[in-house]
């Protein structure tokens, strides 16, 4: 791949199918981008748990979309009539790539949103990595300045009432992005929330998993891991949810792990909370 890319260096920029059905413009100098083009997968257990929430449709929220592969290997397999997409990223030259990967839904709500999820008004000095682009995040010396977005400010303005699947990758500034919720965690207004927690990347902002785990809970979440690689051990646990397709999901109570951790967890507000069991 890298080789044609430097025969023809004006053709990276190519449509690549995915997932069986889905679809996406991307720029294959990106390695990840090129390793989903190769294998034609993409984060198999996203997609089982977002179809699982989304299955009647709702709101979703793509924090760190990237170039949206989420959305949009997520879409052809929800009815679009029900569902409502908001896309976030901070790179403008991303942007896009998700409008034209955008294009292939029209009838679907689509809203892309340029800019850095924070907890503050402002801006925000941004990195960008030029090889890796899903791999820029928030630094001091970043050479762009990018407008932040408070997501209780994006909620009121759009008169959003309920996000019912919020996924959030946006390398080590979760938890701020997060308290940019806190009037919509208040009003229980977001049901699920999938993100990733890595300690190398929180390094950066020396937090550690625990610290944003622990925010979670103390805003009415129970936290759980949820890919296929963390449930081989553990003790199994019954949720009860308003979005029944959610309640058939294998979970494990999360639980702190000592060392370095690199995973995603689910964080869940629920209707009751039952015991657990074997």
């Amino acid at each position: 791949m890298k080789y044609l890319l430097r025969i023809f260096p004006n053709s990276h920029d190519q449509w690549i199918e995915f997932n069986n059905d889905a679809r996406a413009y991307v720029d294959l100098r990106d390695p990840e981008v090129r390793n989903v083009f190769l294998k034609r997968t993409f984060e198999p257990d996203f997609f089982r748990i977002a179809r699982a929430v989304l299955s009647d449709g709702g709101v979703y929220f793509d924090c760190g979309a990237n170039f949206g592969l989420c959305t949009f290997g997520l879409l052809p397999s929800i009815r679009s009539a029900t569902l409502s997409c908001h896309l976030f990223e901070a790179n403008s030259a991303l942007v896009s790539y998700l409008e034209s990967s955008s294009a292939l839904f029209p009838s679907v709500q689509i809203k892309i949103v340029q800019g850095c999820l924070s907890d503050h008004a402002g801006t925000s000095r941004f990195q960008i990595s030029e090889q890796f682009t899903g791999h820029s995040h928030v630094h001091s010396s970043g050479s762009s300045l990018v407008g932040n977005i408070v997501l209780d400010a994006y909620v009121e303005e759009n008169r959003i009432e309920k996000v019912n699947f919020l996924k959030i990758d946006i390398e080590g500034q979760e938890l701020y992005a997060l308290k940019g919720l806190a009037a919509a965690f208040r009003r229980r207004a977001v049901e699920v929330i999938y993100l990733e927690l890595a300690t190398d990347v929180l390094d950066r902002y020396d937090l550690l998993p625990a610290r944003i785990v622990r925010f979670l809970e103390n805003n009415g979440f129970r936290v759980f891991y949820c890919r296929d690689k963390d449930l081989s051990e553990g003790q199994s646990a019954t949720v009860r949810f308003t979005r029944s397709g959610l309640n058939q999901l294998p979970l494990i109570e999360f639980k702190p792990l000592t060392g370095s951790l690199r995973t995603d967890v689910l964080a869940i507000h629920e209707v009751v909370i039952e015991s657990n069991r074997a």
